[in-house]
C-alpha cells in the first residue's frame, strides 16, 4: 500500500496466547499486536481517504431513455469531446461493427426487394419494366454472398450465442401481427463482453500467427469490397427505392445506416472516422459503466463515470440501482418517434412511452436533488418525416391546429416535457433542455461545452466544495 509503512514482523489478527509465556514474551507480544493494529488502522484510513478522493474527483452521470433513443450515441459524443485521443485510438475496433451495420442493411433491403410481388416475371409487364426487374434480380443474386459475410461477422462480434442474446433483448414479446414496417436486424452484444478487444491483433507483430477469425475477417472485407459497386447500383436503383417507399421502410432513419457511404466504407484501406463511430450501432444487453479520463487542459486526468443502462422494458427495473450518488441525470427523448411503436409492445406509441418515462423520473424522490439534462434528440429525422408529408397531429391529437413544421413541433414537445417536470417534481429543481441531433458531432460538441459547467458545479456542490 503506497504511503503506508508496514512492520513486516507485525501479525494481524494476533496469535493466541502461547502456553508458559514469560512476562518478557508477553510484553513483546502485546507490543507486536499494538504495532500490527496501528498498521491495519493506517491502511484502513488510507483506503477510506482514497475512496473519498475518488468520489470527489469523479463525476457520475446516469444516461437514461428508451431503447434507440440515442443514449449510446450521446455517450460516444462525451468520449469524443473529453477524451479525443483515447477515442481515436479505439476507433479501429469499431470497423467490424460499421461493416456489419452496412451488410445487415444490404441483406435486409435485398430480402424486402426480392420478395416483392412487382419483381416477379409477368407477361403483362412492359419490355422496359421487365428489363428493370431483371436488372434488380441480377443484383440481388450478385449480392447473395453477403449473407454468409453477415453470419460470419455476427458470430465474430456477438459470439456463438448471438441468437439467444437478441431474443433476450427483444423480450420475446414482439407482436408478429404488427402493422408496423419491418426493420433491419440489430447487432447484439452482452454488457462487459469487451468486444472492442477483438481488434487487438492489429498491434501484433507481422511474424505472429494470425487466429482463424482474423483471417476470416479479412476475407469478409475482400468480399465486401468486391460487392461495393453492386451495392451502390442496387441501392440507387429506382425500382428498389420505389419498393422501399411503397413498403414505408425508411432505412435512413434507422441507427447504423451507411448505405449512402458504400464506396468509402467498403474500401480496402477504410479507417473509421469519428463521425462513423458515433453513427455506428451496436445493441448492448445490460447496463454498462464507462470511465472517461478527461484529456482537457483544465481537468486533465479527472474521471467522468457514465452509466449507460438498457432502455427496453425488461431492463428498466434495474435503473433505480444507479440513482444513488449520481450527480446528473441525462434523459434522451427521441422526438422523431411520434409515429413509431415499441419493439417489445407494438400497441404502445414510442413518444407516449418516452413521456411516461420522463414523468416517472421527475416524480422519483430518490432523484429530487439531482439536476436533469433533457436531450430532445433526432431532430433531423423529425424534419425529414415532416418534409415527407407525415402529419404530426395524426399521432398526437393534442397538437390540434398548430403548423405541421418541425420547429413548431419541437417547441411544442419541449413545453410538454417542461410542463411534466414542473407538475411532477417533488420539489423545485433545475432542468436543462436541448434540441439535438446526436449524430451531428460538431453541433453536439457545442452543447456538451454548454452543459459541462452545469455538471461540474453539481459535482462540486455535492462534495461541499461550494
Amino acid at each position: 500500500m503506497p504511503g503506508v509503512r508496514r512492520n513486516t514482523n507485525a501479525v494481524w489478527p494476533p496469535p493466541t496466547v502461547p502456553p508458559n509465556e514469560t512476562e518478557g514474551e508477553r510484553l513483546a507480544r502485546l507490543e507486536q499486536e499494538e504495532e500490527a493494529k496501528r498498521t491495519s488502522d493506517a491502511i484502513d484510513s488510507q483506503l477510506r481517504a482514497e475512496r473519498d478522493a475518488r468520489k470527489k474527483s469523479s463525476v457520475k452521470i446516469l444516461l437514461l431513455g428508451q431503447a434507440e433513443s440515442g443514449k449510446s450515441t450521446m455517450l460516444k459524443n462525451f468520449q469524443l469531446h473529453f477524451a479525443p485521443n483515447a477515442f481515436t485510438a479505439e476507433s479501429e475496433a469499431w470497423r467490424p461493427i460499421i461493416h456489419l451495420n452496412l451488410v445487415r442493411h444490404v441483406n435486409f433491403a435485398v430480402g424486402i426487394v426480392s420478395s416483392d410481388e412487382s419483381l416477379r416475371p409477368s407477361s403483362s409487364g412492359s419490355k422496359e419494366s421487365g428489363s428493370s426487374n431483371d436488372e434488380v434480380r441480377r443484383l440481388c443474386i450478385k449480392l447473395s454472398p453477403l449473407k454468409r459475410v453477415e453470419e460470419s461477422w455476427t458470430k465474430y462480434i456477438s459470439g456463438p450465442d448471438h441468437a439467444a442474446i437478441a431474443s433476450h433483448a427483444e423480450d420475446g414479446t414482439v407482436n408478429n401481427g404488427s402493422l408496423a414496417p419491418p426493420r433491419a436486424p440489430e447487432v447484439y452484444v452482452r454488457s462487459g463482453q469487451g468486444w472492442r478487444g477483438l481488434m487487438r491483433f492489429r498491434r501484433q507483430s507481422e511474424s505472429a500467427p494470425r487466429p482463424p477469425e482474423v483471417v476470416e475477417d479479412e476475407q469478409n472485407r475482400h468480399i465486401l469490397a468486391a460487392c461495393a459497386s453492386d451495392i451502390i447500383a442496387f441501392w440507387q436503383h429506382s425500382k428498389v427505392q420505389r419498393i422501399m417507399e411503397d413498403r414505408k421502410i425508411g432505412l435512413r432513419g434507422e441507427p447504423g445506416f451507411f448505405l449512402d457511404d458504400v464506396e468509402r466504407i467498403a474500401a480496402a484501406d477504410y479507417r473509421p472516422t469519428p463521425d462513423d463511430v458515433v453513427r455506428a450501432r451496436v445493441h448492448t444487453v445490460g447496463p454498462e459503466e464507462h470511465h472517461i479520463v478527461l484529456e482537457t487542459a483544465f481537468e486533465n486526468g479527472k474521471v467522468w463515470t457514465i452509466y449507460d443502462v438498457g432502455g427496453s422494458r425488461s431492463q428498466r427495473a434495474v435503473w433505480a440501482q444507479y440513482f444513488d450518488d449520481v450527480h446528473v441525470v441525462t434523459f434522451m427523448a427521441p422526438i422523431s418517434a411520434f409515429d413509431q411503436f415499441l419493439v417489445e409492445d407494438s400497441s404502445v406509441n414510442r413518444l407516449a412511452d418516452t413521456l411516461e418515462l420522463w414523468r416517472q423520473l421527475c416524480s422519483n424522490r430518490l432523484l429530487e436533488n439531482v439536476e436533469f439534462i433533457l436531450f430532445l434528440n433526432k431532430l433531423d429525422i423529425l424534419e425529414n418525416k415532416i418534409k415527407a408529408g407525415v402529419k404530426f397531429v395524426d399521432f398526437v391529437t393534442s397538437y390540434r391546429q398548430r403548423p405541421n413544421e418541425a420547429k413548431h413541433i419541437a417547441k411544442y414537445l419541449l413545453e410538454v416535457f417542461k410542463g411534466l417536470h414542473v407538475q411532477h417534481s417533488p420539489k423545485k429543481r433545475v432542468v436543462h433542455p436541448h434540441l439535438i441531433c446526436a449524430i451531428d458531432t460538431r453541433a453536439t460538441a457545442a452543447i456538451i461545452t454548454q452543459i459541462q459547467e452545469v455538471i461540474l458545479l453539481k459535482a462540486l456542490s455535492s462534495t461541499n466544495i461550494i
